[in-house]
Formats: structure tokens, sequence, C-alpha cells
């Protein structure tokens, strides 16, 4: 029988082919429509008739028995092909970003990804264990901040290295960090009633020719004191000594 008018093989027992009584149609159809809505014009420009859709979905769905792929890779693959590609997939590219463990550089972008919603204490999608924690063994900054090839070839190596390890922790709950404590005038009261409870007080509001005996005092018995109270002290001494 003629390919251009027929179908290349045939796989209707294929589990992609046959009806989903949930979606209504087939996996392949709701596939299809998907990449249709995420690739508009440019998605069924590459389908001249009914013969080239029915051959595309009998070629991905006996590529997608032979790989073993899953709905919820397709469902990764899908997300993953939104971020990476600009034009609709091929097969081989599909299939990577279905599974970026295979692929580097979609499950750098994976990662970033998912350290943006953890950022917002979203636990994010991860569709492996591993490429959260080559993200943390990147560190969080460099994954956020940097371009993939600034990173690539590190990238490339710690991941590698959590894909060897065959079994992963359990990836935790995302938390909210706080941001680091600023100076302010709180701590700057704080710091005084420290000097105040130490007996320093009334020495640093005397004035004349002892006003530094209280820097003195503290530095020649410093031991118990706060290192803010001691900064302050050879701040104090060294300010006279200018």
């Amino acid at each position: 029988m003629d390919a251009i008018t027929a179908p290349l093989s045939t796989c209707n027992q294929s589990v992609w082919m046959q009806q989903n009584q949930a979606l209504g149609m087939s996996l392949m159809d709701h596939l299809f429509n998907r990449l249709d809505g995420a690739y508009p014009r440019k998605w069924r420009a590459d389908f001249q008739n009914e013969i080239a859709i029915a051959n595309w979905k009998e070629t991905w769905a006996e590529a997608f028995d032979e790989e073993d792929v899953t709905p919820t890779e397709i469902k990764t693959g899908l997300s993953n092909c939104r971020r990476m590609f600009d034009w609709p997939p091929s097969l081989t590219e599909f299939l990577r970003a279905c599974r970026p463990g295979m692929d580097p550089e979609i499950a750098f972008h994976e990662a970033v990804q998912g350290l943006i919603c953890r950022r917002r204490g979203e636990r994010g999608a991860w569709s492996h264990p591993a490429i959260y924690h080559a993200s943390v063994d990147v560190g969080q900054h460099d994954v956020l901040n940097c371009t993939y090839g600034a990173v690539k070839v590190r990238w490339e190596k710690c991941l590698l290295a959590q894909l060897a390890k065959g079994a992963w922790a359990e990836i935790p709950e995302a938390t909210i960090a706080l941001p680091a404590p600023a100076k302010t005038e709180q701590s700057n009261a704080e710091a005084k009633a420290a000097m105040n409870r130490m007996g320093a007080g009334n020495i640093l509001n005397k004035s004349g020719r002892e006003h530094k005996r209280w820097a003195h005092k503290i530095l020649d018995n410093p031991k118990g004191r706060s290192p803010t109270v001691i900064a302050m002290a050879k701040a104090a001494l060294e300010g006279a000594a200018a």
C-alpha cells in the first residue's frame, strides 16, 4: 500500500491510540490538540492532510510504547516544550523533554523553574529527584542567576553524579527564607542596654580626660562580653588615638 495515502503501520492496540473515556478521545488526539494549542498555526502547518496526522499519531505512539513513556512524562514534556522550543518539537526533542534527566540543558531549565517555585514556598515540579539534588549541589544562586552556558560544565557534572547514585533522598518541603537582619535603631538600643547592664553606661556618658575609661575597662576584662561591645570599645580607643 502506498505510504503517501495510508498510515505506515497499525498500532490500534496501543493504549495511546485507544479511546480515553475521561478525555472523550484518544491520548494521541489529546496530545495533538495540546501541541496545537502550544504552537498555534505552527503545529498544524506541518500536516498537509489527515493521512499525515494519522502517520504522526502512529509513529509517536509506537515510540511511546517502545520507550515506556507514561502520561505523567507526557505532561512534563509539554511543560518543558513551552519553555525550551519556539517551534514544534520533533519526536526526539519531545522524548528528551519528557525525560529531562536525559538532557542536561532541559533539566537545568526545569531546575530554574523549580527553584523559583521554592522561593515562593511551593514544592516545585521535579520530574526526577536527581535534578533537585543537582541544583542544590550547584547552588540556588548560580542556578537562578547564571546562564546555562556559564554553569554548563558544573551542572552536567553534578547532574551525572546524582543520576549515578540510583537512589535519592526525598525532596524536602519548601520554606520561605527570611531576609537577613539589618542594623536598626532597635539593635543599637539593645547594644546600649547591654552596656548599661555591664555598668559602662554611666562611664560612657562622663566627660573629661577619662571619658574612654569604659573602653579600657572592657578590654582589660573582655571575658563574658559580647563581640559587639568589645568591638565598640576597640573602636572608641582607636578613635581617641587618631
